[in-house]
């Protein structure tokens, strides 16, 4: 039996949490989504199944497979210096570039030396920097210039700095805006209707979007903060969205020639890399229980969020919560789907 109204409400309460929106996927369909709590903790306006909450990180893997894609298409190769490719800016060369040069498999498998783990966010009222002054480091960006810090292909290194070059090669070469190419290649095929890369938010989709909360339970500065960083940390989306997404990968997996990536070039993405636990793109999950699971979290001011689904026996579960203190509601929420829908030695 699943977490009922009444268990997840205490639960929400227990960590001081605003709300919980959550999706299952069992049998390679979508079994049902539920959610819990509030859009904001001041207005007790409910959540409902399709709010949208920020994924942060999540959306790291939705970036590789639009990667994947282009790299399918033959715009993009995986073992060609990402210099190559960029043209409205450079990652500065050094030491460590000159021995090995920085490539797209080393941004997805984050073995690119680059720095920067995550960026805090910038408020939504105040001077919000471009994506070049991310990159440089310039203007009201308050995290450092990216470079590459430490050798390259050497160790596992998370960086979402490296995501914003990613997304910089992705605009140079096709001369879009990530925001309309994810759009048109990913979301729209998907029908992932709920799901955009808008930083900072319209006021149009802004009317149905969770408010983030800090610890103490108050909402963040603004409701939410950009990131301009959006093929590392920028999507907003509802659990909903993200099973289809799962579930079309999954599918692709059991052999599906109708998906938007060939199933080898998913199963290079969901093979580790140089370390067990990472592919391309993908947080890959074997202790977890039998086979392999796959996914990624996430973390942006006042949101946490999971993605996680299983390679071959088409179950999954997507989380999304509103809170900076929301990891012990998720993995409580996920431990319980598991034993509810017979996931067989799951524990997260």
């Amino acid at each position: 039996m699943s977490l009922s109204a009444e268990e997840l409400k205490n639960i929400l309460k227990k960590h001081n949490v605003a709300g919980i929106s959550f999706a299952v996927l069992r049998d390679f369909h979508l079994a049902y989504a539920r959610c819990e709590g509030f859009i904001s903790k001041e207005s007790h306006e409910p959540l409902w199944p399709d709010t949208v909450f920020q994924a942060a990180s999540v959306s790291k893997t939705i970036s590789a497979v639009l990667t994947m894609i282009l790299v399918e298409k033959g715009r993009l190769d995986l073992d060609r210096p990402v210099n190559e490719y960029l043209k409205s800016w450079k990652l500065p060369e050094n030491d460590f570039t000159s021995r090995v040069p920085v490539t797209i498999r080393h941004i997805l498998s984050h073995f690119s030396g680059i720095n920067v783990p995550s960026y805090r966010g910038f408020l939504k009222e105040g001077p919000i920097p471009t994506l070049q002054d991310v990159l440089n480091g310039t203007g009201s960006c308050d995290a450092p210039a990216v470079i590459v810090e430490n050798p390259v292909d050497g160790q596992f290194a998370y960086s979402t700095g490296s995501f914003a070059v990613l997304q910089t090669v992705l605009q140079d070469v096709t001369g879009e805006s990530f925001e309309a190419l994810v759009q048109r290649e990913l979301l729209q095929p998907l029908n992932m209707h709920r799901s955009f890369f808008e930083q900072p938010l319209s006021e149009h989709s802004g009317r149905n979007a969770a408010c983030g909360h800090s610890a103490d339970g108050e909402p963040v500065d603004g409701n939410w903060f950009v990131y301009p960083t959006q093929a590392g940390s920028g999507i907003w989306t509802t659990p909903t969205d993200l099973a289809k997404f799962a579930l079309h990968l999954q599918k692709i997996l059991q052999g599906s020639s109708s998906g938007l990536l060939q199933p080898q070039s998913l199963k290079e993405m969901l093979s580790p890399y140089r370390e067990p636990f990472f592919g391309l793109g993908f947080a890959l999950y074997s202790d977890k229980g039998p086979g392999l699971y796959f996914g990624h979290t996430g973390n942006t001011e006042g949101y946490r969020s999971m993605f996680i689904a299983h390679a071959s026996l088409g179950c999954g579960a997507f989380i999304l919560a509103n809170s900076n203190n929301a990891d012990p509601v998720i993995k409580e929420t996920v431990n319980q789907i598991a034993i509810s829908e017979g996931w067989q030695g799951f524990q997260w």
